[in-house]
């Protein structure tokens, strides 16, 4: 049957209530059913916003007085706008009707049972075992459909499962293994399918997914259950166990949220940006309540340790652009000094501290500084071309090769995530970078064949001019700087667990790298420190310029040919013949006894 009430909004209803044009008990009974009648029509129509709206107008159409009187349309209104408000995601408002609805009928188990439900999701799983056994006490002592004690049995062991889950989950992060943070994560996963709104779980997944580095994923979750947690904050609660003020009564769901946050930019090596959210903290920090004050002081020293590396790669960065290399080298080093647990910031300082080191004529530096860059972040595409740069600049030509081969795969893969990203601006940049390495890698490669020497001076930082003292104080200085057992020094770590065998893998390809260097270094030396070899290297650079030179003049004669040069053919060596100084300069570096140890 029509009502006199349909057609009317939330205001006009309203009105007429306050100017008593309604005041029977007929006219309450009627709005007050009427409206919860079309609050259900729009539930089951899914216009939820709607259906909460009739709801709360057919709670407000009872005068407190007379809230008894009309129980019953009242007791219903606030049960079906507590379903509302679960399906609309605010559990907290939704188990505040459950409560008022329970003190209207006590024994009205529907509403009690949506009560543990709501406690369930929020994860207070005390209150909601409490509420469900509740139920299946009155249940089986008033003989009710035995629907309500099987539902209040599933949700009891619904709960205890969550508590399982919850401690076992804790105890396995303690482990600080990644595979005990695997299985932790799955518990969590489980637990959260029944108690998605519960912020124990969802902080103690948020760190099993920083601890496996899945730092995008865990900054997702914090990011997209914050808004919902905001909304469910339990005021009174928060106000009982940590006098915070009512302004301030959500701190603690924005506090471990972005100190955790903060954590994965700084991982990730976004520094700027988790200096952005430390500052967020330190904001909430500024409240007058000791235990929130205590809990980000962590994240308070993470920004001061953020703003020093900032400002050391930051001039840095400036002294390179100014020319000023050993001054850039000097803040880069401080920066990496300071804090090496941002990998690819660290990485990044490294490359930066390379480039410096090229500029300066530095090559065994630079080649040092890429192979820690490229150990800390094996993605750091820039590290890897400079690698493969340096690698041609001293003829290394089979390295340069490899860098060069690494630089297309992680080149490739980049390019196939852009893919996967119609909207970033990086794709064709991505796509023009692939090409030019794979036409160096055809040069290089080009290069290799010929078997050229290596250019002994740049690797020891040293000129044809020096003399025999010169190239003994280079190589000395060189040798102890890059001894394999001094390499990584700096990323030595005491971390235990995965986190330790991590920096413990990057420790070992640190060193495999240095070995490599170490060797170059005294082959450089074991030719150069040789009257006759040095003699025989620097007449064959010198015809190998002369050769590049009448090649630009359009004469395509060999280095080979000696007869154009002067040189006795009998007895010469060809330039290409690497292999050469590499057995002799060998024998003649093990005569010296240049070992290892003795570095």
């Amino acid at each position: 049957m029509p009502s006199h009430f349909d057609g009317m909004d939330r205001s006009q209803i309203n009105h007429l209530f306050k100017e008593g044009d309604f005041a029977s008990s007929d006219t309450i009974h009627e709005a007050c059913e009427k409206l919860r009648l079309r609050g259900n029509k729009s539930y089951k129509d899914g216009d939820l916003s709607k259906a909460e709206d009739f709801y709360t107008l057919g709670i407000n159409s009872v005068p407190s007085s007379e809230s008894g009187s009309w129980m019953k349309p009242l007791l219903l209104c606030y049960s079906n706008r507590a379903a509302t408000r679960m399906s609309l995601g605010r559990i907290r408002e939704a188990l505040g009707d459950c409560m008022m609805a329970s003190s209207l009928d006590p024994t009205f188990l529907k509403v009690q049972m949506r009560a543990a439900n709501c406690h369930l999701l929020l994860g207070e799983v005390e209150n909601a075992m409490q509420c469900f056994s509740k139920c299946m006490e009155s249940g089986n002592a008033i003989c009710l459909d035995r629907r309500v004690v099987v539902e209040a049995t599933e949700g009891l062991q619904k709960a205890q499962k969550v508590v399982e889950c919850s401690n076992n989950a804790a105890k396995l992060l303690k482990e600080r293994t990644s595979d005990a943070a695997g299985t932790a994560l799955e518990l969590l996963t489980k637990a959260l399918s029944i108690s998605s709104r519960s912020e124990r779980l969802l902080e103690l997944k948020a760190e099993a997914l920083i601890f496996l580095q899945k730092y995008d994923e865990a900054i997702q979750l914090c990011e997209q259950s914050q808004y919902l947690a905001e909304k469910n904050f339990d005021i009174a609660n928060s106000t009982n166990n940590f006098n915070i003020s009512t302004s301030d009564s959500y701190s603690s769901v924005k506090l471990w949220r972005w100190s955790l946050i903060s954590k994965c930019y700084f991982h990730l090596g976004r520094l700027e940006t988790s200096l952005n959210v430390l500052e967020k903290l330190q904001q909430v920090g500024s409240i007058n309540d000791k235990c929130v004050i205590d809990k980000i002081n962590d994240s308070l020293s993470l920004a001061a340790t953020i703003r020093e590396l900032l400002d050391q790669k930051r001039a840095g960065n400036e002294n390179f652009k100014l020319g000023k290399y050993t001054e850039a080298v000097e803040h880069y080093t401080s920066a990496i000094s300071s804090n090496i647990k941002s990998r690819p910031f660290a990485a990044i300082c490294f490359g930066n501290r390379a480039a410096a080191y090229q500029a300066l004529g530095q090559i065994a530096d630079a080649i040092a500084d890429c192979s820690m860059a490229i150990a800390l972040d094996t993605n750091y595409a820039k590290a890897i071309s400079r690698r493969a740069t340096l690698h041609e600049m001293v003829r290394d030509y089979e390295y340069a090769a490899c860098d060069l081969r690494k630089l297309i795969s992680v080149l490739e893969s980049q390019s196939n995530q852009n893919a996967n990203q119609s909207d970033s601006p990086s794709g064709s940049h991505a796509v023009k970078e692939l090409r030019q390495a794979h036409q160096r890698l055809i040069s290089v490669e080009d290069q290799a064949k010929r078997g050229l020497p290596l250019n002994f001076y740049l690797i020891l930082g040293t000129k044809p001019a020096d003399t025999a003292n010169d190239i003994k104080k280079a190589y000395h200085k060189a040798a102890l700087k890059h001894h394999p057992d001094k390499a990584g020094q700096l990323l030595a770590r005491s971390e235990i667990g995965d986190e330790g065998q991590a920096w413990k893998e990057i420790l070992q390809e640190v060193h495999k790298d240095a070995d490599r260097l170490f060797k170059m270094i005294g082959e450089a030396y074991a030719v150069l420190s040789d009257s006759e070899k040095r003699s025989e290297y620097d007449l064959e650079e010198e015809l190998r310029t002369l050769s590049k030179q009448s090649n630009r003049g359009g004469t395509c004669r060999r280095s080979s040919d000696s007869s154009g040069y002067g040189r006795p053919s009998d007895g010469y060596r060809s330039p290409s013949d690497r292999s050469y100084y590499r057995r002799n300069g060998r024998d003649h570096w093990r005569t010296y006894g240049h070992s290892y140890s003795r570095w």
